[in-house]
């Protein structure tokens, strides 16, 4: 054999040899004969200890199917996985931390639609179902939740006693907890004590699109229009009035000092705090590791307040997504199905999470974190759930927003100029998206 022909054939295997490397285990496949062993799926997620235990069971109770779990650094997760995805990188699923980028993976093509899997199953998937409009795009389904997406009253009822006033499920009760009655409520904690504050909403922009959620309000639409604003501008007005009568946490001090809203909370003081599912597991922690002085039954949870009925809250679940060019799909469905199914359920409520479908073993751990009867009674009741600003625009958003608002409380804005600036915001961010 001449050289020339002998350097071509070693040149051929050395590039079918490195493409091999290069695709790691893309000659596993689903159909993969178990004799070999399991299928071994790639999964990424940050580090978070429920995150963990859900890889650790899946794997302790499979011998079909491993998972090799990657678990990144939770402050820099999106940016991350944004830069694995776009290179391909050995992903068969992955967990969703900012809901929103569903929106720009799917427009470049790395999602793979789950509608012909559920539908394999034979049955639905109701964390699915729960979260219809938060995991459907064009009419397909992309992502699978695990954990729910709501948002609650969290209350002490110590500061309810001491300012004389019945606590915000007295008003649930009676059908009177309305965004009116907690504006009157706030204020009239802070009257009977100046030591008490009355409600504190978060410094995050999505804070303030709690009734704009409920009333079903989409800021932009995912076709690029603006939708309506003025609940969004009802909110903003309220917290100002609360913030300058000192019934309110101030927002601009709380961005300064860096007060955690966990911490509000523990100081005891706070008569209400407007949070999501995860609170109960930082309750749990905080009791755990003596930050609060106060007893554990002398908090409770209930319904955000509502003006329309039936009640809605607002909330995105967390969610799983399986990558359009896997070569492990199924085995990677059948992981994050489970993740969302009751044996999921249960072990993140173990955590203190909410599952986006609880099943009853879910609900018995859950109540272990609770308080009170009451509170798991609204914290597991079934509930209609909506949310603002979910949308391909809805980071730009959200961030716009928060800059303005900080304008706004400063006072370096009036409602109306508010109101012009932020449509004018929003124009531009259709015009320059995408």
């Amino acid at each position: 054999m001449n050289l020339k022909k002998l350097l071509f054939i070693s040149s051929i295997s050395f590039l079918t040899m490195g493409l091999l490397f290069a695709n790691g285990s893309s000659e596993e496949s689903d159909s993969k004969d178990m004799n070999e062993g399991p299928v071994t799926i790639s999964y990424y997620t940050w580090d978070d200890g429920c995150h963990q235990a859900l890889i650790d069971e899946f794997n302790k109770t499979h011998t079909d199917i491993q998972v090799d779990g990657h678990i990144l650094a939770s402050a820099d997760y999106e940016t991350k996985l944004t830069t694995l995805l776009s290179g391909r990188a050995d992903i068969d699923a992955f967990m969703e931390k900012r809901q929103s980028d569903v929106f720009s993976q799917y427009e470049n093509g790395y999602l793979e639609p789950l509608d012909s899997y559920i539908e394999a199953t034979g049955s639905k998937n109701q964390a699915v179902e729960n979260f219809k409009s938060a995991v459907t795009i064009d009419d397909g389904i992309y992502q699978l939740p695990w954990r729910g997406g709501a948002y609650f009253t969290y209350f002490n009822k110590n500061v309810f006693e001491k300012a004389g006033i019945p606590t915000p499920d007295t008003y649930v009760e009676n059908g009177e907890w309305t965004w009116e009655k907690f504006e009157e409520v706030s204020k009239a904690i802070h009257a009977a004590d100046s030591s008490l504050i009355g409600s504190s909403i978060y410094m995050w922009g999505s804070q303030a699109f709690f009734k704009a959620g409920q009333e079903g309000d989409s800021i932009v639409t995912a076709d690029g229009k603006i939708d309506n604003i003025e609940n969004v501008v009802d909110i903003l007005e309220m917290r100002k009035r609360l913030e300058d009568e000192g019934a309110m946490w101030n927002l601009i001090d709380m961005k300064v000092t860096k007060t955690h809203y966990s911490k509000q909370f523990y100081d005891g003081n706070l008569g209400m705090l407007l949070i999501g599912e995860w609170f109960p597991g930082q309750m749990v922690t905080g009791a755990a590791d003596g930050l609060y002085d106060f007893d554990f039954e002398d908090w409770g949870i209930t319904r955000l307040p509502c003006d329309r009925e039936p009640y809605y809250t607002v909330g995105l679940p967390t969610s799983n997504c399986i990558t359009s060019y896997s070569k492990k799909k199924q085995a990677a469905f059948e992981f994050i199905n489970w993740m969302s199914g009751p044996e999921g359920s249960a072990i993140a409520a173990k955590y203190g999470v909410l599952p986006a479908a609880s099943s009853e073993a879910a609900k018995q751990e859950i109540a272990k974190n609770l308080p009170d009867e009451k509170s798991v009674e609204y914290f597991l009741e079934n509930r209609n759930n909506n949310t603002a600003n979910f949308s391909p625009y809805a980071t730009r958003v959200e961030t716009e927003f928060a800059k303005l608002q900080e304008d706004y409380l400063l006072g370096n804005l009036t409602t109306d100029e508010f109101r012009t600036e932020f449509i004018d915001s929003l124009e531009e961010i259709i015009r320059t998206t995408y």
